[in-house]
């Protein structure tokens, strides 16, 4: 750039109102990519400037027509993370909590889980996953660390004990 001519910052432009798209759009757009608790796409379109006041009426208008339903999002979340075995009822009610999802609504769908879930298999799941960047440690300290994995995942100590005892037997056991 020359010496002699001072440089331009480039300014952050901002839509005016009348060009940013209304709330329904933006809210039809969030929800394209993935499906949101309402409490989640409530914070979206607030971040995004939206009026409270037309938050609101997106929120119902949005409920009404079934694109936001948390009793359904809640269980599909709780299914689907459950099933790849990446967390246990404990974490899923934190994540859940974290998303806006009453406690009611929370337990309705961790007992859809219960009904067709071992947590025994879904943490030997995790385990297994889990291993395969352990290779190479001493017995002890891949068990250590696998049990710390599991307990992250919100699993119960008696079930994080018999998977690390299953896992990686040749660890000293300490009880």
């Amino acid at each position: 750039m020359p010496e002699g001519r001072p440089r331009r910052r480039r300014e952050a432009v901002r839509p005016t109102r009348s060009e940013r798209p209304d709330a329904w759009q933006a809210a039809l757009k969030i929800l394209a990519v993935r499906a949101l608790s309402t409490h989640e796409v409530r914070q979206a379109l607030a971040r995004r400037g939206h009026a409270p006041d037309d938050i609101a009426t997106v929120i119902a208008r949005l409920m009404a027509a079934r694109y936001l339903d948390d009793a359904d999002f809640a269980r599909t979340w709780v299914l689907t993370r459950a099933r790849r075995g990446a967390a246990a009822p404990a974490r899923l009610a934190r994540e859940l909590r974290a998303k806006g999802i009453t406690d009611e609504t929370i337990a309705a769908a961790l007992r859809v889980l219960t009904e067709d879930w071992d947590p025994a298999e879904a943490a030997g799941e995790a385990a297994r996953r889990k291993l395969k960047s352990l290779q190479g440690l001493p017995a002890e300290v891949a068990r250590r660390r696998l049990a710390a994995y599991l307990e992250r995942r919100g699993f119960s100590g008696d079930v994080i004990l018999a998977t690390c005892r299953r896992q990686v037997p040749d660890a000293r056991d300490i009880e």
